[in-house]
């Protein structure tokens, strides 16, 4: 069964390339945490509860993507007969299993990482469980995709109120600005990854699988996810004049953006699946990049001490 699971978690959950995302992000939220907290820029912090809240949260992704599975399982055989599930080689009870021992030691570690911690996991995995029943509207939902998405990616903000309570042990409801502010970074930054991996160009598109393009038309879907990320990158721009970032941050916050707009105006001009696949690649690059600028001028602004 374990090699089974391996294989799955290869095809639907590979651990190196969301490790590294999770890490960069989680990093991110953390340190932001503690700098928007730190009075007269002492330095930042890091200690065991760095690495058991990143390891918290890497739990809450898989478990979501085990929640996904389970609402697109029947689809999935249907348009998906290749992947490790659909082929039966694990089943839908064993991967649920497995999202059960994720969720165990979420709050096992949460609980380790103070009560503010452990309760905010608890928000979390009650939008997680309000995600599985698809907040009972599903019937709506089913027929508005991007009002799915609006409301799914919800959980995004949750995440970074959830590494501000494990960083500085503070009940969510005490978050300074910046942070509520860069939890809605998360929010466009996912919704632009989200809707950019699924804009095909029209030769692409394949029966029985729902693509945002098929919905509303490539452009439309590609500008969606340009404005989410332009989004992004304002609120980000007001995060840093919050925190007396230096000029650089701002300049590659606005460079990273450029090649997002890049990325669609190419699209919009040669609409290949070459171009098409460059607006998932530049919108994920966009996460990551932004990720790691956040984290090293925090660390440059701050320093980094271990405790």
């Amino acid at each position: 069964m374990m090699k089974h699971f391996w294989a799955y978690l290869q095809e639907r959950f590979p651990l190196q390339a969301n490790g590294v995302l999770i890490v960069s992000y989680f990093t991110a939220n953390y340190f932001l945490a503690l700098g928007a907290v730190l009075q007269d820029r002492q330095p930042l912090e890091l200690s065991w509860r760095y690495f058991a809240g990143c390891l918290v949260l890497l739990f809450m992704f898989f478990h979501m993507r085990v929640i996904d599975e389970h609402k697109d399982y029947e689809q999935d055989r249907i348009v998906h007969p290749g992947r490790v599930l659909s082929r039966g080689l694990i089943t839908l009870r064993q991967l649920q299993n497995m999202g059960i021992i994720a969720v165990m030691l979420e709050l096992l570690l949460s609980s380790f990482l103070g009560f503010s911690a452990f309760v905010m996991c608890l928000v979390v995995l009650a939008f997680s469980w309000l995600i599985y029943k698809e907040f009972f509207i599903g019937r709506f939902l089913e027929g508005h995709l991007l009002a799915n998405a609006f409301i799914h990616l919800l959980i995004m903000p949750a995440y970074c109120l959830y590494v501000f309570s494990a960083a500085t042990e503070s009940f969510f409801w005490l978050a300074p600005l910046p942070i509520l502010l860069y939890a809605w970074v998360s929010y466009g930054v996912g919704l632009g990854y989200e809707v950019a991996r699924k804009t095909r160009a029209p030769a692409d598109e394949r029966p029985g699988v729902i693509t945002y393009s098929a919905v509303m038309g490539p452009y439309r879907s590609a500008g969606i996810s340009l404005l989410a990320l332009l989004f992004s990158g304002a609120v980000s721009v007001i995060v840093g004049a919050a925190m007396d970032f230096e000029w650089w941050y701002h300049a590659v916050v606005a460079a990273l953006l450029a090649v997002v707009i890049f990325g669609v105006l190419n699209f919009r001009i040669k609409t290949t699946s070459a171009t098409a696949g460059n607006l998932q690649i530049y919108a994920g690059m966009f996460i990551f990049a932004f990720d790691i600028l956040l984290a090293v001028e925090l660390i440059l602004s701050y320093g980094v001490i271990w405790q």
